[in-house]
């Protein structure tokens, strides 16, 4: 595994976009791969979709986490508070 990047954020949806950022853009340069994310607690695997045209579907894509921290903002205990971070590995 490669390290794609990482970084703080004040708020888990903000680490979350982060997160989802990185991982459009790792998955312009490297194709339909299997990426794993880490967001504060959470570790996410992902594999991009495919288009019609059989190219990565980077749309699918960048709404997949988001909307997977939308889900788990709501398992999230209280009074974790605090920043959050994300790693992105290949």
């Amino acid at each position: 595994m490669q390290n794609l990047a990482g970084g703080t954020s004040a708020t888990r949806a903000g680490a979350v976009e982060a997160a989802s950022d990185a991982l459009v853009v790792a998955a312009m340069d490297r194709g339909r791969e299997e990426y794993r994310v880490h967001v504060a607690d959470t570790l996410i695997v992902v594999v991009p979709g495919l288009t019609e045209q059989g190219d990565v579907d980077l749309i699918d894509l960048a709404e997949a986490l988001p909307s997977f921290g939308l889900v788990r903002q709501y398992a999230v205990p209280r009074g974790t508070g605090g920043g959050s971070r994300f790693a992105g590995d290949h």
